[in-house]
């Protein structure tokens, strides 16, 4: 029997579904034979791929996951499907000074970047391990290894992302299940990303510097992902494993003064 035939019954879930890095997860997921339900804002264009896919089943869910209410409604209609595969995908970020961004949206961002994956990661992790299988797949960022000014909320919600994800990895691992909670950190993808967090200069932002194509993050990053077993975080591109290098070598101050002046240079 082929992977694909053995992965039939299955489902993926996929949070942040409707574009960007998420959209192609679920094609990916899809391809490889796996049923797919995708949750977003608005979600209901994946279910375009009905075309592509019709033997498989595929259910989309508008729901806005920095109100916990929907991320328990999210976990309540997957209670029946032999869920095997979650990718914690939906956030977003918010630029500028600390003292002027404003507060209700940056609560709002919080809600989704870490309460709902929090939730999430802590209910599927419960429930793979009654069956000692699964896997979750947290998107965090290159970000997540230092602090950013100028971008403070977002690298810190980062931050919150990988360092509960390796950590409740390593539990796992200690404990010898099968359960595993991967983390992955895209450096700048072409995404739309870029216009919701910095506004009016996405696009002179975006032009300043190198993005890896969002269907080439995908497809490398999932399929690392899918077969990491001791490792506890995925890194893809040259680029983004020597800025980590670089980042641990020289010291804090460096790196803050640094990522200021990248943040500041954006919108010139």
């Amino acid at each position: 029997m082929s992977k694909k035939k053995q992965i039939l019954n299955q489902w993926a879930i996929v949070t942040g579904a409707s574009t960007g890095i998420g959209y192609c997860y679920c094609q990916l997921l899809l391809a490889k034979g796996y049923h797919l339900l995708g949750i977003s804002r608005n979600a209901q264009g994946i279910l375009k791929l009905k075309k592509t896919y019709p033997n498989l089943q595929i259910k989309a869910y508008d729901l806005d996951l920095s109100d916990a209410e929907n991320v328990y409604k999210l976990y309540n209609l997957t209670k029946k499907l032999n869920v095997t595969i979650v990718i914690n995908n939906a956030g977003y970020g918010i630029s500028g000074e600390f003292k002027n961004t404003n507060l209700t949206s940056e609560l709002n961002m919080l809600n989704l970047n870490i309460n709902a994956l929090h939730i999430l990661t802590k209910l599927f992790t419960e429930r793979f391990l009654k069956y000692n299988y699964g896997r979750i797949i947290n998107i965090a960022s290159i970000a997540a290894f230092q602090p950013g000014p100028l971008f403070s909320s977002y690298y810190a919600s980062k931050a919150y992302v990988l360092n509960l994800s390796v950590a409740v990895n390593y539990e796992l691992k200690r404990a010898k299940s099968k359960v595993r909670v991967i983390t992955i950190c895209p450096g700048p993808l072409k995404t739309n990303f870029w216009k919701r967090s910095h506004g009016d200069s996405s696009k002179a932002y975006q032009s300043k510097i190198p993005m890896m194509k969002v269907d080439k993050f995908a497809q490398k990053s999932l399929r690392k992902a899918l077969k990491a077993k001791k490792k506890n975080y995925i890194l893809i591109g040259l680029s983004n494993k020597l800025v980590l290098f670089i980042y641990k070598l020289i010291p804090k101050n460096v790196v803050l003064s640094f990522i200021y002046k990248y943040q500041t240079n954006r919108n010139k």
